[in-house]
């Protein structure tokens, strides 16, 4: 079972923590959606305005399209451990009548599914479905809410469990240049194992900022609490779309988790077809005895 354990946990990339008292699975920090926000080291939490936001804060959800997506993630190297995840976003109703500027109300839904292959030749799986709104009051202010569903099975006993979490989160623009917001995830916890014991995940608050310059480039940097200190920080770049087709990415994020480390990251965006496609790619240089190098790539088609 310890084997088993060390399995699941080279394959939660970003989970500071995992049930250290016990060695069941389940339950991690998965990888939030799409290659976007990973082009800039996971400083995303104020950029967001795509239907990555279902993932990373639904208070984004007030600027995002009607969109489907798409992502794929190698989870580490080497080993046979991937996440897929699938999203839809939806604006309800706008501030204008003319179907410009923010959604009043907005919604979003994803699937998200981890499998790897692990010891005594079993397949871990885990499975998430997660619900995502959005209230913008005016344009300059929106709240979000998400709620997700988790189940894992491996076939192994003792290994699998099943639970709900909330997320609540907000963002607010200060200036035309300057913008702020803040995700509560997890805040509201609860994850049952086959063997009858329960466990709460630990709560993340998480603190972005964000400077739009001359439009050509935006800055962000993000801080992240949880188990009484920082885990991690972030700061990202990325820049406009040049000739309305290409964007680029970079950042750097610096973890406080284990032993303390710094990945860069850097990433690419093209879009297509009036706009209506873009696809994404972001990379993790982590280090080798760490994660390594970890690829992401996500589509979103706007419909």
């Amino acid at each position: 079972m310890i084997a088993l354990f060390a399995a699941a946990v080279a394959i939660a990339a970003t989970a500071p923590k995992v049930r250290a008292e016990s060695s069941q699975g389940g339950a991690f920090h998965l990888p939030a959606y799409g290659a976007r926000g990973w082009g800039m080291a996971g400083a995303f939490m104020v950029r967001v305005d795509d239907e990555s936001a279902v993932a990373w804060n639904p208070a984004g959800l007030g600027t995002a399209p009607r969109a489907l997506g798409a992502s794929y993630l190698q989870l580490v190297e080497g080993v046979s451990a991937g996440q897929s995840q699938l999203v839809f976003t939806m604006p309800i109703s706008r501030v204008r009548n003319d179907g410009t500027g923010s959604a009043r109300h907005a919604a979003g839904v994803m699937l998200t599914n981890l499998s790897a292959d692990i010891v005594g030749g079993e397949t871990y799986s885990e499975n998430y479905l997660r619900l995502a709104y959005a209230f913008t009051p005016e344009p300059l202010v929106s709240f979000g809410l998400a709620f997700a569903g988790f189940a894992s099975t491996s076939g192994v006993e003792g290994f699998d469990a099943w639970g709900t979490s909330f997320d609540i989160t907000g963002k607010l623009s200060l200036s035309q240049t300057w913008s702020v917001a803040l995700v509560a995830r997890d805040v509201f916890s609860r994850y049952s194992y086959d063997d009858g014991t329960d466990y709460d995940l630990e709560p993340q608050f998480i603190l972005g900022l964000a400077w739009l310059g001359d439009r050509r480039f935006a800055v962000e940097g993000d801080v992240v609490r949880s188990y009484g200190g920082w885990s991690r920080a972030a700061l990202g770049v990325e820049t406009e779309y040049f000739f309305s087709y290409v964007a680029l990415r970079g950042g750097l994020a610096w973890l406080n988790t284990g032993e303390s480390r710094t990945v860069p990251a850097f990433g690419v965006s093209v879009r297509a077809f009036a706009d209506r496609l873009t696809l994404h790619y972001g990379a993790n240089v982590d280090e080798e005895d760490a994660l390594g190098v970890t690829n992401r790539v996500s589509l979103a088609v706007r419909i």
